[in-house]
């Protein structure tokens, strides 16, 4: 199945990063829903040009930036 069209809060293109556990920062690629998961989204890592996580919407927060663009 193809979406093209948002699933969740967050759009293509958005920075997020998982909040605990694990590091993982990027930005939202495409999105997946299953059984378990209603809304889940593959994050492209900002670190590892190429690789792809998904994760559950709840795993999941925006990175925020400073004034100066830097990340908080």
């Amino acid at each position: 199945m193809k979406i093209f069209t948002s699933l969740g809060a967050w759009a293509i293109g958005t920075r997020l990063r998982k909040k605990s556990g694990s590091s993982w920062q990027g930005r939202v690629v495409g999105y997946y829903s299953t059984e378990l998961t209603d809304v889940g989204y593959c994050i492209e890592s900002e670190r590892e040009p190429g690789s792809v996580q998904i994760y559950p919407a709840s795993a999941l927060e925006p990175v925020e930036t400073n004034l100066d663009g830097s990340d908080k």
